[in-house]
C-alpha cells in the first residue's frame, strides 16, 4: 500500500514538473541581420532617445567606465547580484540579432529572444504598460547606437533561483501584463503623468516596498523603500516632509534637481533627474508633477501646513535644517 502511494506521488510530481515546463516554455524568435540605421527615420530615433532617457536605460545598462548601453552594471538584490546586459546592436553579445517583435516581447512580457524568462531586475512589470509606438521608437534608438562587443557577466544568483524557467512562476504570482489604461475620471495631463510614472520611468521600482520574493507591494505603491543604501521616500501623503510636494515644487525638483523646500536630488535620484528626466519635454515634467501632487494630496496638505521661512537660516521651510546638511543627508 505504501509503495503504491509513493509511486502515485512520484507520478504526480513528474506530471507536475512536465506541466510547469509546458507552462513556462516560450518559443525562440528567429535571429535577424541587424537593421541598417538608415532604415529608421530621424524623427523616430529622436523620439526613442527621449524615451530611453526617461526610462534610464543608460543608467542601468552602462557599467562604471564602460561603453554606453554595453551592460555589466551590477544590481544587488536580496537574491544575489544581477548584471545588466548589453543592449547595443552587436549581433553576438548584444541585441543586434533581435527583431522588433523580439524586443517588444522582452519589454511587454519579460521574455528574451531565445525564449528564456528575464529576471524582474529588468522592470518589464512596468514596461508592459508602454504603447507599441513607444516600444518601436525605443527599438529604433537602440538599433542606431554604436555596436559594442561586451559578453554578459555571470550573475551571482544561486541555484535553483538562477533557473530562468522558475521566473514563469514568479510572473504567475506577481506579473500582470497589459498596456496602460487611462483613468477616465482624471485629466489627460494626469494620465500622461501616470503613464510615465507607472510605465516608462518605473518610479515604483525604487519608491515601492517589496515582498520576500522581490515583487512590489502594489497595495503600498509609492510608499517608500530602501534602495542602494538610500531611502527612496514615500511619494504619497505619508511623505514625512513638513512641506507638501505641490506641483510647482515637483516641477522644479524634476527639472533641475533642486527644490526650494526639499533640498537637492542626491544618491540614486541624481542620475534620474540629470541623466534621465532632463530628456523629457516640459509638458511631460508638468504631467509627472500633476500626477504626484495628486498622489501626495498636496492641495489639502498645503491648506493645513503652508510653507514657512526659517529666519535663523534664511532657507524657506528649512525648519532649522541648513541647506548643506539637507544636501548631505538626502532629506526629501
Amino acid at each position: 500500500m505504501l509503495k503504491r502511494i509513493l509511486v502515485g506521488l512520484s507520478a504526480l510530481a513528474v506530471l507536475g514538473l512536465i506541466g510547469f515546463g509546458v507552462f513556462a516554455w516560450r518559443p525562440a524568435i528567429a535571429k535577424i541581420t541587424p537593421p541598417a540605421p538608415s532604415s529608421f527615420t530621424p524623427e523616430l530615433v529622436a523620439r526613442g532617445e527621449v524615451l530611453a532617457g526617461a526610462g534610464y536605460c543608460s543608467t542601468c545598462h552602462t557599467a562604471k567606465g564602460g561603453a554606453p548601453f554595453a551592460g555589466g552594471y551590477p544590481m544587488k538584490t536580496g537574491f544575489g547580484t544581477i548584471y545588466s546586459t548589453n543592449i547595443t546592436p552587436d549581433s553576438d553579445t548584444g541585441i543586434g540579432a533581435w527583431s522588433e517583435a523580439a524586443f517588444r516581447r522582452a519589454m511587454h512580457e519579460g521574455v528574451a529572444r531565445d525564449g528564456s524568462h528575464l529576471f524582474p531586475a529588468f522592470p518589464y512589470d512596468h514596461f508592459t504598460k508602454l504603447s507599441d509606438a513607444d516600444v518601436s521608437a525605443l527599438y529604433a534608438y537602440m538599433m542606431t547606437r554604436p555596436a559594442v562587443v561586451a559578453p554578459a557577466k555571470r550573475n551571482g544568483i544561486p541555484f535553483p533561483l538562477n533557473i530562468r524557467a522558475l521566473q514563469a512562476g514568479w510572473k504567475l504570482l506577481f506579473f500582470k501584463p497589459g498596456r496602460f489604461e487611462p483613468d477616465n475620471t482624471k485629466s489627460a495631463e494626469w494620465n500622461r503623468g501616470a503613464y510615465l510614472a507607472e510605465g516608462l520611468s518605473h518610479c515604483g521600482a525604487c519608491h515601492t516596498p517589496r515582498n520576500v520574493l522581490g515583487a512590489e507591494k502594489h497595495d503600498k505603491a509609492f510608499a517608500g523603500a530602501a534602495i542602494d543604501n538610500w531611502i527612496a521616500p514615500p511619494l504619497t501623503a505619508a511623505n514625512p516632509s513638513p512641506a507638501p510636494w505641490d506641483q510647482a515644487e515637483l516641477v522644479a525638483y524634476l527639472r533641475t534637481g533642486v527644490s526650494r523646500y526639499h533640498g537637492v536630488a542626491a544618491g540614486p535620484m541624481a542620475p534620474v533627474v540629470h541623466d534621465g528626466l532632463s530628456k523629457l519635454p516640459e509638458a511631460d515634467i508638468q504631467a509627472l508633477a500633476v500626477y504626484f501632487a495628486d498622489r501626495d494630496g498636496a492641495a489639502g496638505r498645503l491648506r493645513e501646513h503652508p510653507p514657512v521661512t526659517d529666519r535663523a537660516t534664511s532657507i524657506p521651510g528649512s525648519h532649522g535644517f541648513p541647506g548643506n546638511c539637507r544636501k548631505n543627508h538626502g532629506q526629501s
